[in-house]
């Protein structure tokens, strides 16, 4: 029986990556850097988990080194993330096509919802704030700034398992990307993947299923879709 669906945040609930690559450019031009992230710039450092981690990423990759940024990365970050806040309030974020209404079917069949992030926990609370995500829905949330690593490490998992007290086959996963793939992976969940566009040409292989988009125009799957393969992989781990 599916018990939980774990969701990841960030590019599976919320097509949210156009506007984090937004508040990162406009951050950078506020701090006086010369740095722009187009989108191919961007896809390539996704694969970075974790915004300060992303920036301490491509000021190495540049030849800046931190010691010549104009301010540390955790302010540029945090001025970064108001700037993404100032968004989420003035409306620019919603729920991906089709996902209200599959957690709507997930929580009528009595299956509990959980998420795991790599992004912090305050970036969850403005979607609550702006009522993007319903608070009462999620039993647990469990952010990047909560664990010791960041995916594609397990860490988030483990502990919304620990939270949850289920095992990995309790479970279902909802991920965008391969390192969130692989984080679920690692614990033992089976992982259906939604990739963006910013994540398609991804390696998958190790995903239950793919699936392009959940938007009734594409054929809305279902909860019981979800739940067929949630079976399936109970039964192939047997």
């Amino acid at each position: 029986m599916l018990e939980c669906m774990i969701w990841d945040v960030d590019g599976t609930l919320v097509d949210s990556e156009e506007l984090h690559r937004a508040s990162f450019n406009r951050a950078f031009e506020e701090y006086g850097l010369d740095w722009y992230w187009n989108q191919k710039t961007y896809c390539d450092l996704l694969e970075v988990a974790g915004g300060k981690e992303r920036i301490c990423h491509y000021s190495h990759m540049v030849g800046t080194g931190d010691d010549s940024l104009p301010a540390p990365i955790q302010e540029i970050h945090a001025r970064k993330t108001e700037i993404y806040h100032e968004g989420i309030q003035s409306g620019h974020l919603q729920l991906r096509d089709g996902v209200e209404a599959l957690l709507n079917e997930a929580l009528e069949n009595g299956t509990r919802l959980a998420i795991a992030t790599t992004t912090s926990f305050s970036n969850v609370e403005a979607l609550f704030a702006a009522d993007v995500l319903q608070p009462a829905h999620w039993e647990v949330v469990v952010a990047g700034d909560h664990v010791e690593k960041k995916k594609p490490a397990p860490d988030v998992y483990r502990e919304a398992l620990k939270q949850l007290e289920l095992e990995p086959m309790d479970c279902l996963a909802v991920e965008d990307s391969e390192i969130g793939l692989l984080s679920a992976h690692l614990t033992g969940i089976p992982t259906v993947i939604t990739p963006n566009k910013y994540t398609r040409s991804q390696n998958f292989n190790k995903a239950i299923a793919v699936v392009d988009d959940l938007k009734e125009d594409f054929g809305y799957l279902g909860f019981g879709y979800m739940e067929a393969w949630h079976a399936a992989a109970v039964a192939l781990s047997a």
